[in-house]
Parts: C-alpha cells; structure tokens; sequence
C-alpha cells in the first residue's frame, strides 16, 4: 500500500485547466478535455506539459513544472501547488504526496492499469489502490523509460501527477465495503512504467477530490489514518 508521505487541504477557484468532470448517470464520472471524455472514473469502469499548454499557461512555466515534477519532490510546497493549479479544475481537494509501489496489471481486454496496495481496514471492509494510465505502454518511448530506470536504481525518486478519487463500493461477496482509491495519471506514465520494470518506488503527487468522490468526510479521513 502507499506511504503517505505528506498532505494539505486546498480549494481550487480560478483555474484555467481544460481538464473538466462530467457525471453521467448513476456513479458514473468521466474526466474530459474540452468536451471530450479522455477517461471514465466511475466506479464502475508526459503530459503535463500538453496540459499546460491547453490550459493557456506560457510555456516557461509548464516547463519549470515539468523538470520540478522529474526532479522530484518531497514536500508540499504552497507556491508548487498554486502553479499547478492551472491543471486542475477548480474544486475541493486533499493535495497528497505518496510514496507508491506500482505493479502493472492487464485484465482480458487488455485494459492497463497498476496495482499499488491491498489493505484490510476491518473484517469487513478493505481499500484497494490502483494507479490508472491515460497512455498505453505501448505509446511510451524505451529511451525515457530507460532514463527513469537508471535513475529510480539510483534511489531518485521522480514525482507522478494524478487526479484522485476514493469511492466506496457495496459488493455482493465476503467484504461489506471495499474502499476504491484510484489515481489518474496526468503526468509520470514513462516514471510509473520504469519504476514498476525497476521494482522501485515513486513518489505520487495526488490531487484527490473531495467534491467528486463517492465517499464522506468521516472515510476521507479514515483513508489518511490508515496510509499514515
């Protein structure tokens, strides 16, 4: 499971990023670029730079954040988060910075996606972590990806930007809950990839949505007791 490292609470008000929700039907969530659906992350279902680019941001800025980003960082700095800001939509959100685990899976579809812990909260109710790429690996170049794993062998720890939710599932089986945090990646595909090749940990820069989330306040806070 993640290690959460650090978090702070923020509102987002004025943002200018072209990435938007959409709710569709019965919990259902799409994140979309100018209309268009990108992903769907509903329960039931190196970019940063284009980000930034789209949003209207000069790009000596979304280039300062980028090379941030591949530095890595740990900490959460106020004047990082109000640049990034530009990339997130306007919203409540709990800013977390998590050290992740990634290992990718592939379901019979083909569908990609990392798996980065299993936790037991009770009995009866249990989180699952997933860190869901927007690009397929096979989009990604080796060079970069080789890059990220010379360096994640040498304990540098490049950050990966997402969008998060946590949504509580009601199954029909052993567990009464099953909490579902899950991460969007909007940056980090190519250090996500590596650092799962390497076996290595990453660290994880998570805007996770209050507002957009099928879960509480009491579970949000349930969520950080249990990753600290």
């Amino acid at each position: 499971m993640s290690k959460l490292l650090s978090y702070k609470e923020i509102h987002i008000r004025s943002s200018t990023s072209p990435i938007a929700y959409k709710q569709a039907g019965y919990r259902q969530r799409f994140l979309t670029i100018e209309g268009k659906e990108i992903a769907n992350t509903g329960i039931d279902c190196e970019t940063c730079l284009f980000y930034a680019s789209a949003s209207g941001m000069d790009m000596k800025s979304a280039t300062k954040i980028s090379n941030k980003l591949n530095q890595g960082i740990n900490s959460l700095d106020q004047e990082f988060l109000s640049d990034l800001s530009c990339l997130i939509p306007n919203g409540h959100y709990i800013a977390t910075l998590l050290k992740v685990y990634p290992r990718m899976k592939r379901d019979a579809h083909g569908t990609e996606y990392y798996k980065a812990g299993l936790r037991n909260i009770s009995s009866m109710r249990k989180i699952e972590e997933y860190i869901v790429p927007i690009q397929s690996s096979e989009s990604l170049n080796p060079i970069a990806i080789n890059d990220y794993m010379d360096r994640v062998d040498l304990k540098e720890t490049p950050t990966a930007l997402s969008i998060s939710f946590l949504d509580i599932k009601y199954p029909l089986n052993h567990f009464d809950e099953i909490w579902v945090y899950s991460h969007f990646l909007l940056d980090g595909h190519h250090k996500m990839f590596a650092a799962d090749k390497a076996q290595k940990p990453i660290t994880l820069l998570s805007f996770l949505s209050i507002d957009e989330s099928f879960a509480n306040k009491k579970q949000v806070e349930k969520l950080f007791q249990v990753l600290t």
